[in-house]
């Protein structure tokens, strides 16, 4: 599960109100992604298009290099984890659905 600053984190209602200014800090590398909620739960991610371009492309190289054996499998994940690093894609641990929850109850809290 990657990980959201407070600044990434919006309300679908809010990206609505907004969506000029969300889509031009998305675009201008203001902020690298902006995570979209809804109903308390992460509907969608808001990314400029050569972020996402690039991640389609790291996804495919993985995909091609792919084999069923697990020293292949890992060899990919490494070089999937080496092109997020080059490209400044950061990644947190995975969290559990508990824990997405708290993070955006706090960040709600944090807005009000």
């Amino acid at each position: 599960m990657a990980h959201y600053a407070r600044e990434e984190i919006m309300s679908s209602s809010d990206v609505v109100r907004n969506f000029g200014a969300v889509l031009s800090s998305v675009v201008r590398h203001q902020r690298e992604k902006v995570a979209i909620i809804r109903n308390n739960r992460l509907e969608a991610v808001l990314v400029a298009a050569d972020v996402y371009e690039r991640l389609e492309k790291a996804g495919e190289m993985a995909a091609a290099t792919s084999t069923t054996t697990s020293n292949d499998i890992a060899g990919n994940s490494s070089v999937l984890l080496d092109f997020l690093k080059k490209n400044r894609i950061t990644a947190a641990t995975q969290l559990s659905s508990e824990e997405i929850d708290n993070q955006i109850r706090e960040e709600r809290e944090a807005w009000e």
